[in-house]
């Protein structure tokens, strides 16, 4: 049976605060926030603040796997580094594309469910996995457009995606609900696509509502609908429905939250609904 740790992902808001904190628990590091601070304040109080917490995850945002420009050897180079600095227990970043010819959208895009994309993206996840050394992991995205040559479910894709390159599965609940809301989905029918034999790690997440569309804005608490999600996802662990045994490490479970106005005492308190659920 899997055992599950819950934990934040360390933002720069709340340095001073992790830095005296009775307790650290499980944090999720930004890898490109450290990347683009190399030596300064923001690497130097990460490594003090995880002195403290039992165990970190390494997630981000850059490395564009579903496109089609070469993947960045800086970029792999710096993850890399990051790995051997921090020793994450799960390093991740999503299914998606954030730019094309060069071009930076600043956007996790989603990418086309074809086979053709799955092939590309099994090939670039090899790719990924040989130069880190380890398996890497991959996150569904909240969507806002779907493409007409769209022919395979988004659960599917990446549970597939996963058998073929054996990379993780970051199972981020919200944008499962967020995106079956706003196609006109069952959230629950969405998340029973997803192979949990395949997930090393879970977040979960607030979301913004306008003219009735979801936004993944990670700025507000978490809704009761994706609460019970999670509840739904963590009780199949421990039943029979998956066949994830004993492992050798806990999957965590992350709240993210990206508003620098909320205090770390509202998100640990937050984190502990779902401790207690």
């Amino acid at each position: 049976m899997a055992i599950f740790s819950w934990g934040l992902g360390l933002r720069p808001a709340h340095f001073a605060d992790w830095h005296v904190a009775d307790q650290v628990p499980v944090l999720e590091l930004m890898a490109d926030n450290l990347l683009h601070h190399s030596g300064g304040p923001a690497l130097w109080h990460t490594s003090q603040i995880v002195r403290r917490a039992p165990w970190v995850v390494l997630h981000g945002i850059g490395l564009n796997i579903g496109g089609k420009d070469s993947l960045s050897k800086e970029y792999l180079s710096g993850l890399r580094d990051l790995c051997e600095r921090f020793r994450p227990r799960v390093v991740s970043d999503h299914l998606c594309f954030t730019q094309s010819e060069g071009l930076q959208s600043y956007e996790l895009l989603p990418v086309v469910r074809t086979k053709a994309m799955l092939e590309h993206i099994v090939q670039r996840i090899d790719q990924v996995q040989q130069y880190l050394g380890r398996r890497y992991t991959l996150e569904n995205v909240s969507a806002y457009v779907e493409y007409m040559a769209d022919d395979i479910p988004e659960g599917e894709f990446l549970s597939e995606i996963a058998r073929l390159s054996g990379c993780g599965i970051l199972l981020d609940v919200n944008n499962v609900y967020v995106s079956a809301r706003n196609f006109g989905l069952d959230p629950l029918a969405e998340l029973n696509r997803y192979n949990l034999d395949a997930v090393t790690q879970i977040h979960i997440a607030g979301h913004s509502i306008k003219d009735d569309f979801l936004f993944d804005t990670h700025d507000a608490p978490v809704c009761p609908e994706v609460w019970e999600l999670l509840e739904t996802v963590l009780k199949k662990f421990a039943s029979e429905e998956t066949e994830k045994g004993p492992t050798e490490s806990d999957i965590a479970v992350i709240l993210e939250n990206d508003d620098a106005e909320t205090a770390l005492p509202t998100l640990l308190e937050q984190l502990n609904v779902g401790r207690r659920s």
